[in-house]
This record gives C-alpha cells, structure tokens and sequence, in this order.
C-alpha cells in the first residue's frame, strides 16, 4: 500500500515540477511578445495560476534581481528535496 502512495505522491510531484517548466516557457513567450492562440494563452494563464501558489511566496521573499525571477529555480530545488524525503519516508 505504501508503495503505491509513494509511486502517487511522485507522480503529482512530477507534474508540478513540469507545470512550472511550462510557466517559465510561457513566461519567456509572454515577455517576448510571440504571438500566441488564445487556447495556448488560456492554457499558460492556467498554468500560472496553478504554479502561482508555490512561487508567488518565493517572489515576495527573494528580492528582484534586475527581471531576473529565480523562484522556479529555487521551487525545483525545494519540491524535488520535499519529493524525495516523503517518497523515502513512505518507502521505509
């Protein structure tokens, strides 16, 4: 039983950690200005606002450095250590 929690709780970790690689792409997009579908805009406004609750928290601790958002970096850093230690813990 464990086993397939720790394989669940892995897999929503994963998503997460991939819904923020496509936030920061459709951030580099935005700030572009490429043109993008309406659907595709609709599907990165989603996105941010499902990654929103991690990073926004880290945007207000980490000062601005010059346009220069960090927070993902350090929210994969931080998710994929917390991934680890419960994945491990529910692994034992």
């Amino acid at each position: 039983m464990n086993y397939i929690l720790a394989r669940v709780i892995n897999l929503i970790f994963q998503i997460f950690i991939a819904l923020i690689f496509i936030d920061v792409i459709g951030s580099w997009l935005v700030y572009a200005r490429v043109r993008l579908p309406d659907w595709l805009v609709g599907i990165f406004q989603g996105v941010n606002s499902i990654t929103g609750v991690v990073l926004n928290p880290i945007r207000r601790l980490i000062p601005n450095l010059g346009g220069l958002d960090i927070s993902p970096v350090i929210a994969l850093v931080v998710l994929d250590l917390l991934r680890r230690w419960v994945v491990s813990a529910l692994m034992r």
